[in-house]
This record gives C-alpha cells, sequence and structure tokens, in this order.
C-alpha cells in the first residue's frame, strides 16, 4: 500500500529526545510491513505557546513534507494574550473555544491543501489516508472523497469520559469529538486508560468499524550492560551512587502530577531516608515545580534529567530501584508498561485504568488519591526493606509476559489496514 499520513500533532522530536513513541513506531510499523509511507503534518507544533519549528532528524525512511501553517504565529499570540497571569494557569474556556475551532478549522485547510500539492507534484496514487490525532480527522476524511481511499483515523486518548453524560458535549467540545463524529472506515483509539471505548459507544460509533489497543513496547534490541557509575557520569552531578534510585518519566504538566511525587519525597527525606528521585522529562510545570522543590527543601533528592533519548529511558529503568507514577487523568500509559516489563516496583495511586496491571502489595504499593502521606509512607517502605523490592519486582514478569510490543501491536494494525483497502472498492489488494 501507498499510505499518506496527516498528523495534527509533530511527530519529532521522536528519534532524539522527548516525543510520544506512539507516533514514531505507527509510522514504523507500517514501513516494516512493507508499505511506502507519506507523512504530512504542520511546520510547527500547534499546540502550546512555543513557536519551535519542527526538523526531521537524519535517517528517516520515508518522505515528510510540511504544511506552511502560517497563521500559527498568529494564533499563539493570540493565546499568549489571553492566558492568564501566573503561568499554569488555564486560558479561560470560552477563548479556548474560540482557540481551539480556529486552529482545527486552519489546519484542516493547510493539511488538505499541501495535500493535493503533494500528489500534483509526485504523482502519487495514495490507497490509503491515515488521520493521527482528532484535529487532523476532518482533512483525512476530505481526502478521502478527493483521492476515493478509505480513511483511517487514530485517536491518543481522550478526555471526554468523564463528561459524557453532560449535554450538548460535541457542542462544548467540538475538536475533541471530532475525532470520533467525522466518519472514517476505521477508527483506532488507544487503550491508554483515557476510557475512550466508553466515549465510543455513547457515542454511538459502530463496533465494526472500531478498535481499541493498547500500545506496545520497544524493549532495547540488546540486553543493556551499562553500570550506575556509567550512567553517574552522565548524569547531574547530585546523583549520588549509594542513595535509593526513585525514578519518573512524564512530560511536566500539571496533570501529571509531580507535585504528589515532591510530597511524598520529603516524607521520605523526613524519616531518613537516602533516596532521590530521576526526574527524565521537561515541560511547563519545569519552573513551578523547582520551586517547589526549593520550599520542600527536597532539592538535593530531585535530579532532573530533562529530555532523553529513548535508549538512557531503559538504562535509567533498568538500574533504578523504583518506579513511581501519580497522574491525574490515567495512569495506564508507556512509562508504566516500560517500568513493569523493567521489572520495576512501582508506587502509585488507587485508579481505576491500572486496576488489571497494579496489584498494591503484589507487584505495587498503592496510596489513595490525594494521601499523599500515605503515598509517602509506600515509598519508605520500599526504601526500607529490599526483599520486599526484590518480591513486587519478581511479580512484574508475569505481568509483562502479556503486553505487546511494538512489533506485535502494529503489525495486527496493519493486516486490518491491508484488509480495508483490499475491501474497499478499487482496492488493489
Amino acid at each position: 500500500m501507498n499510505i499518506l499520513h496527516v498528523s495534527a500533532l509533530p511527530i519529532w522530536p521522536i528519534q532524539g529526545k522527548g516525543g510520544m513513541p506512539s507516533l514514531y513506531e505507527t509510522l514504523e510499523g507500517h514501513r516494516r510491513g512493507g508499505h511506502t509511507i507519506t507523512l504530512i503534518l504542520p511546520q510547527y507544533g500547534p499546540f502550546g505557546d512555543d513557536p519551535d519549528r519542527i526538523e526531521i532528524p537524519p535517517g528517516t525512511e520515508y518522505e515528510v513534507y510540511f504544511a506552511p501553517c502560517r497563521w500559527l504565529s498568529a494564533v499563539k499570540e493570540v493565546r499568549r494574550a489571553v492566558k492568564p497571569a501566573g503561568g499554569s494557569q488555564e486560558i479561560p474556556f470560552v477563548f479556548r473555544w474560540i482557540i481551539n475551532m480556529t486552529v482545527f478549522k486552519l489546519l484542516t485547510i493547510s493539511l488538505v491543501l499541501t495535500a493535493i500539492r503533494v500528489k500534483r507534484r509526485t504523482r502519487q496514487k495514495f490507497d490509503l489516508i491515515y488521520a493521527h490525532n482528532q484535529y487532523a480527522a476532518l482533512a483525512g476524511w476530505i481526502l478521502r472523497f478527493m483521492f476515493r481511499v478509505p480513511n483511517v483515523t487514530r485517536l491518543y486518548g481522550t478526555f471526554l469520559a468523564d463528561l459524557m453524560n453532560r449535554p450538548l458535549v460535541w457542542l462544548r467540545y467540538p475538536t475533541a469529538a471530532a475525532g470520533y463524529l467525522v466518519p472514517s472506515r476505521l477508527l483506532i483509539c488507544g487503550n491508554d486508560g483515557t476510557r475512550g471505548d466508553e466515549v465510543a459507544k455513547k457515542l454511538k460509533i459502530q463496533p465494526q468499524r472500531f478498535r481499541f489497543w493498547q500500545n506496545g513496547i520497544d524493549p532495547p534490541k540488546a540486553p543493556l550492560r551499562i553500570t550506575r557509575e556509567e550512567f553517574l557520569r552522565r548524569a547531574p552531578r547530585n546523583l549520588r551512587a549509594d542513595s535509593v534510585w526513585i525514578c519518573s518519566c512524564s512530560r511536566l504538566s500539571y496533570w501529571k502530577r509531580i507535585d504528589r511525587i515532591f510530597q511524598a519525597l520529603r516524607i521520605c527525606r523526613m524519616q531518613g531516608q537516602n533516596a532521590q528521585v530521576l526526574l527524565a522529562g521537561d515541560g511547563p510545570e519545569r519552573e513551578s515545580l523547582t520551586k517547589l522543590a526549593r520550599e520542600l527543601d527536597i532539592e538535593e533528592n530531585v535530579v532532573w534529567l530533562g529530555a532523553i533519548p529513548h535508549d538512557d529511558i531503559w538504562a535509567m529503568m533498568n538500574l533504578s530501584d523504583i518506579f513511581i507514577i501519580t497522574n491525574d487523568v490515567t495512569n495506564r500509559c508507556n512509562p508504566l508498561y516500560e517500568a513493569i516489563y523493567a521489572s520495576l516496583p512501582v508506587v502509585s495511586i488507587y485508579d481505576c485504568s491500572t486496576q488489571d496491571l497494579l496489584k498494591d502489595g503484589e507487584n505495587a504499593l498503592l496510596a489513595d488519591r490525594e494521601n499523599v502521606e500515605q503515598l509517602g509512607h509506600c515509598l519508605v517502605r520500599l526504601c526500607q526493606s529490599p526483599p520486599l523490592r526484590e518480591k513486587l519486582s519478581q511479580a512484574q514478569k508475569s505481568v509483562a509476559a502479556t503486553f505487546w510490543s511494538w512489533e506485535e501491536r502494529l503489525a495486527e494494525e496493519v493486516r486490518e489496514l491491508e484488509m480495508l483497502v483490499t475491501q474497499s472498492p478499487g482496492g488493489s489488494r
């Protein structure tokens, strides 16, 4: 197949630092399946205030074209202008609604026009349109009719599950609902704990065109031989070889609730535990979290690694003693899968999204969502007891055995896409 991918999300940086591995792995999985990939994405990241230009990493093995999106700078200026003073506070709902709809419409136009230019310039015949994220869904649907091929929408989670009982939710959150309501021949939604299957059911999505799949994991290609001493040479100077290493891997956004981790770490320090949190990731909350660490007097117990390559994430996990995750919306995500695969004992909060993965006292220690004292004591217990850490670590192996690798996950998807094209009118296979 010749697949045209249109993305509202900045795929890069994926191979380097940060990013969403599920985006990169999807492209690689389609390419691994023997299919030709053409990718169109915005020239600049459309979400957030940074005007960073998206660059193509060296070694990319498919054609990438950029939608210029020159209007984005004006949208970002408006976003800055209406953002409240105080940093992390949200833009008022009315302004957010207008800005999101503006981005949705203009991004649709930009992606469609760029796709038309690419088709004319390259004279390619595409077999399938694959739209990433709800903001690209409408562009994928329009191109479906223009190019007369089936379209697929891929969603990376949703926040709509807890809002579906409210009246006119599709009107209040039209961009989020668009991923479900814009017609597609196949709708793929990630099983990441945000309950996208419940949203699909309430929005009456036909089951035969809906797939609800958990992400795969990307284990190291070869055994990791890095030692603590080697990792220490790369890490910030305040990382101590003799401390208990508690690792966390996430974007520094408010809903990731790193503040809970810091509060728990403070209890650990007050209990006399020699423990440090290795924090891999960067984001808008970095400044406020740095201030919080100073206020809690745990600056020396926090090791800021920033956004680091994926191989270094695996190295960190394989050298750490404990993994901690305390997100608000969902804790079912790739860092948790990878921590389980690395046989790390987990400290987290009770969360219905992870109840099949994390069992209190078996492979994890869990605390009530807003009880940081309890969370702190979970950390203290694991820091004090290497035998308990070993018990929880051994229990992770049976959980990890149930996971898909990314190759397995994308092989299943590729089979579905090939069948979709074969069964479509004019399908070449």
